[in-house]
């Protein structure tokens, strides 16, 4: 999946990094996508959110594309979230850390 805009997402727990970001539960056992607070989507792209674009998470050296799409609650991570989820091995209860380090 190539896109000519990709917003990078990185995982990481550095509290020097001042970058938007929001925390997040993971309440259920097999998550198929990711609710992203409107504050934070407003933050990263203002009124025009890029439904359908690729966004990339990053977690130290391994990464995963997942792309951005809309439900009733506003933008979530669909398409790739599920493998993020097994291959990070997240499962119910586990917190979620997510900071915007930029695009490409």
């Amino acid at each position: 999946m190539s896109s000519p805009f990709m917003t990078v997402i990185e995982f990481s727990m550095d509290p020097k990094n001042n970058a938007p970001s929001f925390l997040k539960l993971i309440d259920d056992y097999d998550p198929i996508f990711l609710e992203i607070p409107y504050d934070f989507a407003s933050l990263l792209w203002g009124g025009k959110v890029p439904y359908g674009q690729c966004l990339e998470l990053i977690d130290d050296d391994l990464s995963w594309v997942v792309r951005l799409k809309r439900n009733v609650s506003g933008p979530v991570l669909g398409d790739g979230f599920t493998k993020f989820v097994k291959d990070s091995s997240l499962k119910k209860n586990d917190y979620l850390l997510v900071k915007a380090i930029g695009t490409k």
